[in-house]
């Protein structure tokens, strides 16, 4: 391994990196690739602004042997706002693997957050429950071990029912003071959410980098004009889409009869992000979620959203009767203080 060097990710890597993502075999039984509509920097950077990355080079090799990333954000304990990192992509070439380069690309990463907090803050990562492997890795850095949360997958929809009494609208600048008051008020009794302000969620809703925006955010409003509940959007296949490359013939079979795998097997999602219902009214998330799952019926074929399966998101994100598996992530953290598990959690993305 002394031949591999790390160094900061940059602009000029984006092929190297999206090379390294598509060609290297897979070891799981089911596998997925993800395709960029855009250079992977630029659309890495779109969806996360505050992104930074390192990358693993051998000398005299054109080809990266790995990649880390991670964004920065600022999140809430115990109604304290601390800053935070959130460990994403962790990729290494097959030829190199087992021999420490994924630890050293981690660790880079954890000391880097650290660098730019200046001080002490929140390393988090969201680890797929059954990912034994990711998960002893965590085991190394992280402090407490929370969750899960529930991640929730339905279809878009072709047509859906209107519920009565409530209108589905896209925010407007009125609503941002209402919106920030009823997101504080709502997450309250949770752990690590992602402080909001009006400058950031106007800053989330505006063109990126690739020349659009990719994110939007709908409310749920009573006849009198008071929001009911509200929800961002980020419509990820703007910059990328996942195809299944290999699946066993009777989960692919499944699949498509519960209409869960498209008939290209290309995955194009929206995600959703600190929804909120005001109190007693999970009935204008639900109608909310319906609505958005029809709204991008001809874009999108998922909706994804997490949630804490002790808390009322995960009756709003209702998906009836599927034959998709039911998926957990962990959350690895590291916190100045400890986080008390009694607690909602929030994961964000």
């Amino acid at each position: 391994m002394v031949d591999v060097i790390l160094r900061p990710m940059e602009p000029t890597d984006g092929q190297a990196i999206d090379a390294l993502m598509r060609d290297e075999a897979q070891t799981t039984t089911v596998s997925m690739s993800t395709r960029y509509r855009y250079d992977v920097y630029e659309a890495l950077l779109a969806q996360h602004p505050s992104l930074f990355g390192v990358v693993a080079v051998r000398a005299g090799d054109a080809a990266i042997a790995g990649v880390a990333t991670a964004f920065l954000d600022e999140v809430m304990i115990g109604g304290n706002a601390h800053p935070a990192a959130f460990l994403e992509n962790l990729k290494v070439r097959g030829d190199v693997r087992r021999q420490g380069l994924g630890a050293r690309l981690a660790a880079w990463r954890i000391e880097e957050a650290q660098r730019r907090f200046g001080g002490e803050g929140v390393i988090m990562a969201g680890v797929e429950a059954s990912n034994t492997a990711s998960l002893a890795t965590a085991n190394r850095w992280a402090t407490q071990v929370l969750g899960p949360v529930r991640i929730v997958i339905a279809n878009t929809a072709a047509r859906g029912g209107r519920t009565p009494g409530i209108e589905i609208r896209p925010l407007v600048e009125a609503d941002l003071t209402s919106v920030i008051d009823a997101v504080e008020t709502f997450y309250a009794g949770y752990d690590l959410w992602p402080r909001v302000t009006a400058t950031k969620l106007a800053a989330g809703l505006a063109p990126t980098r690739i020349g659009e925006p990719i994110r939007q955010y709908r409310v749920a409003v009573a006849p009198d004009g008071t929001l009911l509940a509200g929800a961002g959007i980020t419509e990820r296949f703007k910059l990328m889409a996942d195809h299944i490359d290999a699946i066993p013939l009777p989960i692919a079979v499944l699949g498509r009869i519960g209409g869960m795998i498209p008939r290209d097997r290309m995955i194009r999602s929206i995600e959703l992000h600190l929804a909120w219902h005001a109190a007693g009214r999970v009935d204008a998330l639900r109608a909310l979620w319906d609505a958005i799952r029809v709204e991008w019926h001809d874009r999108a074929t998922n909706v994804v959203a997490l949630a804490d399966p002790r808390g009322s998101l995960i009756d709003a994100f209702h998906v009836g009767r599927s034959l998709a598996p039911k998926l957990q992530l962990i959350a690895p953290v590291m916190t100045p203080s400890p986080v008390d598990p009694a607690r909602l959690l929030y994961m964000w993305r």
